[in-house]
């Protein structure tokens, strides 16, 4: 393999750097596309409020403290740990670790390949981060967020015939997604006229 195909192969294999969303305090940084696949749909999970960086005691035991991710939810602040398998602990490492969290006031929320890559999810999730740079002009936010505003949950559909707006209306959601100011039902279904969509 070499020139261009080379350098093709390069870029398809490096690890993406930084992690930057609407509910990022700080960019994130990456150790893998696995993770960067975790924090989109932690970007887009209604349940998460916040996406922090900050020391956190290691699931895995050694060094004792890390820098890790951690996901300001509803339910309380989870260090999220992702691996492609989940590792297997002891009942007494599991409580050590518990402890460990416990005491700076968090809980452990893993996730493993199998878990980040189910579907409709995973696609759904990849196909919203793929509008992120979408330009949706500002006359078509104001009649997309009137029209949330005032007839609240809707679908794609529904929200294209009331608001009418110029631009493309699935990327467009999509795209006000990333940016954090509705979410998108990326749970039920593959991504499409149907889809739900609710103002935050």
């Amino acid at each position: 393999m070499h020139g261009p195909a080379l350098h093709r192969q390069f870029l398809y294999n490096e690890t993406p750097s930084l992690f930057l969303g609407a509910k990022c305090t700080v960019a994130i940084p990456l150790e893998s596309f696995l993770q960067r696949d975790a924090l989109r749909e932690a970007s887009l999970d209604p349940a998460v409020c916040a996406i922090h960086y900050r020391t956190a005691p290691n699931p895995y035991g050694t060094p004792p403290t890390l820098k890790g991710v951690v996901l300001g939810r509803l339910d309380g602040d989870f260090l999220l740990d992702v691996c492609q398998v989940r590792p297997r602990r002891s009942e007494a490492a599991n409580a050590r670790l518990a402890e460990q969290l416990a005491a700076t006031g968090l809980r452990l929320l893993e996730r493993d390949a199998a878990d980040i890559r189910r579907e409709p999810i995973y696609s759904n999730v990849h196909e919203v981060w793929s509008h992120q740079h979408y330009l949706v002009p500002i006359v078509d936010r104001l009649r997309i967020g009137a029209a949330l505003c005032e007839k609240g949950p809707q679908t794609v559909r529904e929200l294209h015939l009331r608001a009418r707006p110029d631009c493309h209306p699935l990327s467009a959601v999509c795209a006000l997604s990333c940016e954090g100011l509705l979410s998108v039902d990326v749970r039920e279904g593959l991504l499409g006229e149907q889809t739900m969509v609710r103002p935050i």
